[in-house]
């Protein structure tokens, strides 16, 4: 039972339960006093309470780091996600737990909005969300994860998009043409940057996937092959899948020298291409174009080719309809040729 007594014109209620730290708050009347403790007791008795004063003994970077360790071995980090996480430590590592607050990063966001795109504020927020998420509901630390995304949520009142535009950037076949016979001159030229264009396009597979390919995956019989641990929103390991070789990808695969001792089709360094590319583009003065565009390039050109939209998603990976859309730009003025099966 909490007592209540008076201390110098106000009231003051002490909590005390077996297993928590005593908690005293004042107030100005005896009847605020009681409905406070009575709350308090309600809350600890239904193992609902959370102490906020037990973080204080808890940096963000302890918060980091742990889960680094016990986490990340069972869900590997992807690099962004990583270098997410070292920013914060190294801007906020030094904070308690209790010190990092929903106006704390409120605060951050409105000012880091002034040098990036709201897309990477976004990100880093929902990283940092998955470290305090993880600290609250497995680790049971008294901590708030909401804070993350109604900081996020702010930028809406300064006019900050969080979402990426959508792109509808597409090559030219001769804009494709010139860049290939770009890096075809270049005789230093090691990645096989052509290679990697056209094959691109022909599967639709992001940068990635295409750097990760095996010899021991290709099924030559029927011209399959296994992306492993393909992109997916929550399945970080284990999502392989088998998609055709569609085109020339096949032929572009086989074009590629095979070292007994090397297991990978491109053994290119991951983002290689993506900062290669741009090269080429500003040489030849074309505008607006990456890497990542040609996945774009090729998925809509799989469209154009009569394939079903089901049919599409098994080769993109993609899970939806509405995420498949944004790589498609479907033209009001083409309808007018399509003639519909009766």
């Amino acid at each position: 039972m909490a007592s209540i007594r008076q201390r110098n014109g106000s009231w003051v209620a002490d909590v005390r339960r077996k297993g928590h730290k005593s908690i005293s708050k004042s107030f100005k009347t005896k009847s605020l006093a009681l409905a406070w403790a009575r709350e308090i007791e309600t809350s600890i008795d239904n193992l609902a309470f959370k102490d906020a004063r037990s973080l204080t003994g808890i940096s963000v970077e302890q918060l980091i780091d742990r889960y680094t360790k016990e986490i990340v071995p069972f869900a590997p980090m992807a690099r962004t996600k990583e270098a997410s996480l070292k920013y914060w430590k190294k801007l906020y590592g030094n904070l308690t737990a209790a010190e990092l607050t929903e106006e704390l990063l409120t605060t951050w966001a409105h000012s880091r909005a002034k040098t990036v795109k709201g897309p990477t504020i976004q990100v880093d927020l929902a990283h940092l969300g998955t470290v305090l998420r993880v600290a609250n509901e497995l680790w049971k630390l008294p901590i708030d994860p909401p804070i993350t995304s109604k900081a996020a949520a702010s930028l809406k009142y300064i006019g900050i998009q969080k979402r990426s535009v959508e792109r509808d950037r597409r090559p030219t076949q001769k804009e494709i043409d010139d860049i290939c016979l770009w890096f075809t001159t270049k005789v230093r030229q090691k990645v096989p940057m052509e290679s990697l264009i056209l094959f691109a396009i022909e599967t639709a597979m992001r940068q990635g996937e295409i750097l990760n390919l095996r010899w021991d995956d290709i099924d030559h019989e029927h011209k399959t092959i296994l992306i492993r641990n393909r992109k997916h929103p929550t399945q970080k390991m284990g999502n392989n899948q088998l998609v055709p070789l569609l085109g020339t990808s096949y032929e572009i695969i086989k074009a590629q020298p095979h070292q007994p001792d090397e297991p990978l089709i491109f053994p290119v360094a991951e983002g290689t291409p993506s900062s290669l590319f741009p090269r080429a583009c500003k040489a030849l003065g074309i505008k607006d174009l990456r890497f990542h565009d040609l996945r774009h390039e090729g998925i809509s050109r799989l469209f154009e080719k009569g394939y079903r939209i089901e049919q599409v998603a098994l080769i993109s990976g993609h899970r939806s309809w509405k995420m498949l859309s944004r790589y498609v730009q479907l033209k009001a003025k083409d309808l007018h040729d399509f003639k519909p099966k009766n």
